[in-house]
């Protein structure tokens, strides 16, 4: 079955999914957020829907839950809305035991599983247990993602950076924003003000101000934000980048170099 939904609400009773798409791979996706990022990748399996028998993207929460973003409930809000690194790992690894009948892993070696989170917070040293901050819980989910063979796309300091590249070259005040070890993570609306005036705004009402519009992303643009994005990271080893940049690109790499036929394993 196609990746491609019609925009009517979703239920727990009506599932768009019954089975395994035909599809070579499937990149199970493990999303920080619940609307923006969702409805990214929601765009991306339209642009991208020529290939949709080699490769697709599937989110494991919208997987789980049956209802696209912006029809759910509280309740569905609630079961998606965890969203730190090892939350994320957690959620694949129930995903994986809940749902191996539906799409039969064991019969897919090809298929990947990825994490797609920011920066935010997580590398500071707030106590979010006896003894154990957000700093050591990051490196506690790298960690499983690297022995579980779980990809993990990083942007320093959040999503809508990897946005902002679509659209525009990054300018300094942007990259003031990363998180390094001289500066600490602070919540802005400065880049909602640079979508504004490049004149491709978030939508909703105050701090639901996260829904893109799906005409202000197209292929010419994810080829922009590739390119751009390949720029500022500047050490390709590196995979959780302590400035400006993230690697969000490599899992677009990935769709791009399976429609040109040279997806390699």
């Amino acid at each position: 079955m196609p990746l491609i939904r019609s925009r009517i609400p979703f239920t727990p009773q009506r599932p768009f999914r019954n089975e395994r798409p035909a599809v070579d791979k499937i990149l199970f996706l493990s999303l920080e957020g619940s609307v923006t990022e969702e409805e990214y990748f929601l765009r991306v399996g339209e642009i991208f829907s020529e290939i949709k028998t080699k490769i697709q993207f599937i989110s494991v929460a919208e997987d789980a839950v049956f209802t696209a973003p912006k029809y759910r409930t509280q309740e569905q809000i609630k079961v998606v809305s965890k969203g730190r690194p090892l939350q994320l790992v957690e959620r694949i690894d129930q995903f994986r035991e809940k749902m191996e009948e539906k799409y039969q892993f064991s019969q897919y070696p090809h298929d990947e599983f990825w994490i797609v989170t920011d920066v935010d917070n997580n590398w500071s040293d707030v106590e979010i247990s006896s003894g154990k901050t957000l700093l050591d819980e990051w490196n506690e989910a790298v960690a499983l993602c690297e022995e579980k063979g779980f990809g993990y796309a990083v942007s320093n300091p959040f999503f809508e950076m990897w946005l902002l590249l679509h659209h525009d070259d990054p300018i300094e005040e942007d990259k003031a924003y990363a998180v390094t070890e001289e500066h600490a993570y602070e919540k802005t609306d400065h880049f909602k003000v640079r979508f504004k005036n490049l004149g491709v705004p978030l939508k909703g009402k105050g701090k639901d101000k996260k829904h893109i519009s799906f005409s202000d992303y197209n292929m010419q643009k994810i080829v922009a934000a590739v390119q751009r994005a390949e720029m500022l990271h500047k050490d390709k080893e590196d995979l959780c980048p302590k400035y400006f940049a993230t690697t969000v690109y490599l899992l677009l790499k990935k769709m791009m170099n399976a429609l040109s036929g040279d997806e390699q394993e």
